[in-house]
């Protein structure tokens, strides 16, 4: 039987019998805190372990001597001589360094505007097919759209059918000179006298044409008055016919020869003529095919032309396979999707933007510097820019001046300053807010230190210098008292400034003359880590 809940005035009692639970479940809430705590102890260690192992510092060796201190003390870290000999630990001392003064102005990352373009069809049609989403990276003449346009469809068409005239002219034209060819080896052979028996066996298979006929009967015309001639001519020697028949023989033969070498003349002229006109209509149906390419050109789409003067013949196969009326629109270089306003089978009108591709390899920065700065904004074009962004921390880009401005905004009395970046991994994405730091041409006094000096822990920014405690000196007059000697080094929060090639800017937490670790800061900072492990 359950215990009865006791009930008095304003308050409620628990029954004896839930106090057991109760505190068994304070006990296993205290175990988890234990456990949690162990974790973190167990993860700090190997972190420290991490840091040792990349700084080349043995964790296992009995480096580090500890000593209380209050949670307020310094971070102190022991090392005996021997070790900082062995992590070849240097130190030097914090100074001033003239250097340009730095202006910073707010900026904003903008896309290259020599590496954008808005992708516009030049014939309009339906959508057929989108091929690319937005934010997507394209290769040069990678796809991006299909469309169907009858205006594409008739230029196409428009180009097979020149093609198709392009083969029968050069048809025609191979046998126009094939027998202007032919004319031009028969032609001496007859003026030779070669027998026409012969020219008739040599010239049988040679394309003639028409002009066989008429220059072989002219020739055996020719032929026989010569025969008759040479006939009569010794007939009328030897006295048997009179005068008259050989004058007649004669003047026939003279007449055929006139009529045989005007047929020469004219089958000569003809058939140069004739190959003449061949050649100019070949050339003007290749103009046409040419022509007809450009035109398609026009309307944004390519066709190899060299191809299609050099294989005419293709036309009729490509006509039957050939999809007509669609044509693509590609990226016309590497570059990213930035922007899209095209859905399949949506109306694609002339000149209307579809898609915005942008080259983000390089980008532009932006900023409107006040007109009180002017005068410190440095005069020549390619100077050094840093930008940084609060999406990266402490990470600098850098960049190169493009242009300042020569007027002043009358509204917000500012000019405009442009700069170009290098994004070859992405990172500075158009739209996003930066901070443009650039040397200004006057120069100031700035307390620097070592690059190589500064470290991180917790989140903080600090170098390690040499500690009083537990024994007066430096860590070389600590390494030459013996190797059983111990030299202190104490971590040192500073405010870091900007940076200046090998050095960094450091605008608070060390004075001038403060001597700082210059090398082997990462090595204290792993024994630092691991003494603190240890400690909790």
């Amino acid at each position: 039987m359950a215990s009865p809940v006791l009930v008095r005035p304003g308050r409620r009692w628990l029954a004896p019998a839930l106090l057991p639970w109760l505190g068994m479940g304070a006990c296993l809430a205290l175990l988890a805190g234990h456990l949690a705590l162990d974790f973190e102890k167990a993860r700090r260690r190997y972190a420290a372990l991490e840091e040792a192992f990349k700084a080349g510092v043995s964790p296992a060796a009995p480096a580090v001597a500890t000593e209380p201190r209050s949670t307020a003390a310094p971070a102190t870290v022991f090392l005996p001589a021997t070790k900082v000999k062995a992590a070849k630990i240097e130190t030097g001392a914090a100074r001033y360094d003239q250097v340009a003064r730095e202006l910073g102005v707010s900026g904003r990352i903008e896309v290259n505007a020599d590496r954008r373009i808005d992708i516009r069809p030049r014939a309009a049609g339906v959508v057929r097919e989108v091929h690319a989403t937005l934010g997507q990276r394209v290769r040069k003449l990678q796809p991006l759209v299909t469309i169907d346009s009858p205006e594409v469809g008739t230029a196409r068409l428009n180009i097979r059918a020149r093609q198709r005239e392009l083969s029968t002219a050069r048809i025609e034209n191979s046998w126009k000179s094939d027998v202007a060819a032919a004319v031009e080896l028969l032609i001496p052979e007859i003026r030779k006298g070669t027998d026409p028996s012969a020219i008739q066996r040599e010239f049988a298979d040679k394309p003639l044409g028409m002009y066989r006929g008429t220059l072989l009967q002219a020739y055996a015309e020719y032929d026989i008055a010569a025969h008759e001639e040479e006939k009569t001519a010794g007939l009328r020697s030897e006295q048997v016919i009179g005068e008259h028949p050989a004058v007649v023989a004669r003047h026939t033969r003279e007449g055929l020869q006139a009529k045989l070498y005007a047929a020469i003349e004219q089958v000569k002229f003809d058939a140069s003529q004739e190959k003449r006109l061949s050649d100019q209509r070949v050339r003007l149906a290749e103009s046409e095919v040419v022509d007809a390419a450009h035109r398609l050109r026009i309307l944004g789409v390519e066709e190899n032309i060299r191809d299609l003067l050099d294989h005419p013949e293709r036309a009729d196969t490509r006509a039957i396979d050939e999809d007509v009326t669609a044509y693509q629109l590609v990226a016309p270089f590497d570059g990213t999707v930035i922007a899209k306003a095209v859905v399949a089978s949506q109306k694609a009108e002339l000149n209307e933007v579809l898609y915005s591709v942008a080259d983000l390899a390089s980008v532009w920065v932006t900023a409107n510097v006040p007109e009180s700065d002017v005068a410190k904004l440095p005069t020549v074009e390619g100077g050094a820019i840093r930008l940084s962004s609060t999406a990266y921390g402490d990470r600098t880009f850098g960049a190169k001046l493009l242009s300042v401005g020569a007027i002043v905004d009358p509204q917000t009395r500012t000019v405009a300053l442009l700069a170009q970046a290098e994004n070859r991994d992405g990172l500075l994405r158009p739209g996003m807010f930066v901070r443009i730091a650039l040397d200004s041409p006057t120069r100031e006094q700035v307390l620097t230190v070592p690059r190589a000096a500064l470290v991180e822990i917790d989140g903080k920014s600090g170098v390690f210098a040499p500690s009083k405690t537990p024994r007066p000196g430096t860590a070389e007059a600590a390494s030459e008292a013996g190797p059983d000697a111990l030299a202190g080094f104490v971590f040192r929060p500073v405010v870091v400034g900007r940076e200046l090639g090998d050095r960094v800017a450091v605008d608070g937490g060390i004075h001038e003359g403060d001597v700082v670790v210059t090398a082997g800061a990462y090595q204290l900072k792993s024994e630092l880590i691991l003494k603190e492990t240890d400690d909790e």
